[in-house]
C-alpha cells in the first residue's frame, strides 16, 4: 500500500463529520430508550412486548429510509436530503419530547427515523466517492467511530438522563446538536454528480418493506403466541415470498431498487454478512443486558447503562485505529485480531452467565466487553470499507445502501429477537419467580450470542484480501466518482 499522505480539502471533512454527528444523534437516542423500557412501561400501562416498539418501530423506519437511499442520492442533490432528514429529526425530536401517549411517542420515533435514515449513508456516500483509496479505511473508522459509538453510549446516556431528569430530556438535549450538524453539513456538502432522472419502483420498494415488517411481526410474536400458524408462521412465509418477489422484479427490471448484481461479488457478500450479525450482536446485548439489570436485578436506569460506558470509549478510540490498521495492512490482520478478541468475550460472558450480578456484570464489561469492543472495531466498519471496495463506482450506491439498510435491521431483528429469548425464561420455568425467569432467559439470549459470533468468526477469519490490484488502480478507482 502507498504510503503518501492523500491531500482532503477541508471543506470534504466537515461535510463528513457534520453528516455522522448528525446521524450520531439519531443513533444515540435509538439505543438510550433500550433502558426506559421499565419507566414506559409503567407510565402508559403497557408491556415490554408493547414498548420494544419504541426501538422496533424505529429501526425498522431506519432500515425502509435505507432501502431507496442509492435512489435518492441519484435523484436529488445531497443538499436537499440532508435538509430534509436534518428537519426530520428535529421535529420528529420535538413530539417525542412532548408525547403524552404512547402512539405519539411511536409517530415521533419514526419521523426521527427518516432523518437518520437519510443522513448515516450519506456519511459513507462521501468518503467512498470523495476520499481517495489509501484513506478510506481511515475516514471510515473515525466516521463509523460515531456511528459505533452511539449504540453503546446510549444506554449510558439514556440511564443519566431518565435516572436524573426525565426520559423526555433523551431527546430534548440531543435536538441543539443535531440541528448544528444539520446547518453545518447542509453549508459544506457537495457532490461531484448531478442528479439524474429515473423512475422510482414504488412496487419493489413495497414488497421490501412488507418482507421486512412481517419478518418483524412474526419473530415479535413468538414471546407472546409461540409458534402460532397465524401469527408466526404465515408471516413469515409471506416475508420469504415478498423477497422472493422483489428478486424477480428486481433482476427483469433496468431500474431496480437495488442492483443484485453486488451480490455476484462473493467477497462483498461475506463482508455484508459480518457487518449485519455483529450489529445484531451489538444492539441486541445493548437491549439485553440493561434490562436483565432492571427486571432480574432491580437496578435503576442510570446503573443499568452505566454498565456499558467503559466499552463505549474503547469504541470510540479503537475505530479510527482499526481503518487504519486496514489501510496499511489489508484486511487480514484486523479480522483477526477483531475474531479472536470477539470469541473470547462472548464465550466468557456467556459461560458466565448463569452467575451474572450487577457487580459481575461491571467488571466483565470493564474486561470482557472491552475486548468485545476491540473486536467489534477491527470488524465492523472495516468489513463495510473491504465490501464496498469490492464493487465497482457505479454499483457502490446499491452497496452503500444496503449495508446501512442491514446495520439499522439487524438492530430491529437483534432487539425483538433478544426479547423472545427473555421471554421464553418464562415459558420454560412458568411456576419460578419473575427473576429466575429473566436470568433464564438472559443466559438463553447469551448462548444464542455465542452462536452468531462462532459464524462470524468463521467468516471473518476466512476473507482473502484484495489481490493483484496496484496502488494506482486504486487511485484511479476513486477518481472515477
Amino acid at each position: 500500500m502507498s504510503t503518501t499522505t492523500p491531500v482532503i480539502p477541508t471543506q470534504t471533512k466537515v461535510a463528513i463529520f457534520g453528516t455522522a454527528s448528525l446521524a450520531f444523534c439519531g443513533i444515540l437516542v435509538e439505543t438510550s430508550m433500550n433502558v426506559t423500557f421499565p419507566t414506559l412501561m409503567h407510565q402508559f400501562h403497557t408491556t415490554l412486548a408493547t414498548v420494544q416498539w419504541v426501538t422496533t418501530a424505529y429501526l425498522l423506519a431506519v432500515a425502509a429510509t435505507m432501502v431507496i437511499t442509492a435512489f435518492i442520492q441519484q435523484r436529488f442533490r445531497w443538499r436537499t436530503i440532508i435538509n430534509v432528514g436534518g428537519a426530520g429529526f428535529v421535529l420528529g425530536g420535538l413530539l417525542c419530547t412532548v408525547a403524552p401517549q404512547l402512539w405519539l411517542l411511536l409517530f415521533g420515533r419514526i419521523i426521527q427515523a427518516i432523518g437518520t435514515g437519510l443522513a448515516l449513508p450519506l456519511v459513507f456516500a462521501q468518503i467512498m466517492t470523495q476520499v481517495p483509496f489509501t484513506a478510506q479505511g481511515r475516514f471510515t473508522g473515525t466516521a463509523g467511530m460515531l456511528s459505533a459509538l452511539a449504540p453503546s453510549l446510549g444506554p449510558t446516556y439514556g440511564g443519566l438522563v431518565t435516572q436524573l431528569l426525565s426520559w423526555r430530556l433523551i431527546f430534548g438535549i440531543t435536538l441543539p446538536f443535531g440541528l448544528i450538524a444539520w446547518l453545518i453539513t447542509a453549508k459544506t456538502i457537495r457532490q461531484t454528480q448531478a442528479p439524474r432522472s429515473r423512475p422510482f419502483p414504488l412496487c419493489q420498494f413495497g414488497l421490501v418493506v412488507a418482507a421486512l415488517i412481517l419478518l418483524i411481526f412474526s419473530v415479535n410474536n413468538l414471546s407472546t403466541h409461540g409458534l402460532s400458524l397465524v401469527f408466526v408462521w404465515l408471516p413469515l412465509l409471506l416475508a420469504v415470498l415478498a423477497v422472493l418477489t422483489f428478486t424477480r422484479s428486481a433482476t427483469r427490471t433496468t431500474h431496480p431498487l437495488i442492483n443484485l448484481a453486488i451480490f455476484q461479488q462473493g467477497n462483498f457478500t461475506r463482508a455484508l454478512l459480518i457487518y449485519f450479525f455483529i450489529q445484531f450482536i451489538q444492539i441486541g446485548l445493548t437491549f439485553l443486558l440493561p434490562n436483565f439489570a432492571q427486571l432480574a436485578l432491580g437496578k435503576n436506569a442510570l446503573v443499568s447503562g452505566l454498565m456499558l460506558l467503559a466499552g463505549s470509549l474503547c469504541s470510540a478510540i479503537l475505530s479510527p485505529l482499526a481503518g487504519k490498521l486496514m489501510d496499511r495492512r489489508g484486511i487480514r490482520r484486523p479480522f483477526q485480531i477483531g475474531s479472536g478478541f470477539l470469541l473470547l468475550a462472548t464465550l466468557s460472558l456467556a459461560g458466565l452467565a448463569q452467575h451474572l450480578s450487577v457487580g459481575l456484570i461491571i467488571g466483565l464489561f470493564v474486561g470482557l466487553f472491552v475486548g468485545f469492543q476491540i473486536g467489534f472495531s477491527c470488524l465492523f466498519n472495516n468489513a463495510l470499507t473491504y465490501g464496498l471496495q469490492q464493487l465497482p463506482p457505479q454499483l457502490m450506491g446499491d452497496g452503500n445502501a444496503l449495508f446501512n439498510t442491514l446495520q439499522q435491521y439487524s438492530g430491529s431483528l437483534g432487539t425483538a429477537i433478544m426479547a423472545v429469548l427473555i421471554t421464553l425464561g418464562t415459558r420454560m420455568a412458568p411456576s419460578a419467580s419473575s427473576t429466575m425467569q429473566t436470568t433464564l432467559g438472559t443466559q438463553i439470549a447469551l448462548w444464542f450470542s455465542l452462536i452468531i459470533i462462532m459464524i462470524v468468526a468463521a467468516l471473518a477469519l476466512t476473507t482473502k484480501p484484495i489481490a493483484n490490484m496496484a496502488d494506482d488502480q486504486h487511485q484511479s478507482r476513486s477518481s472515477n466518482h
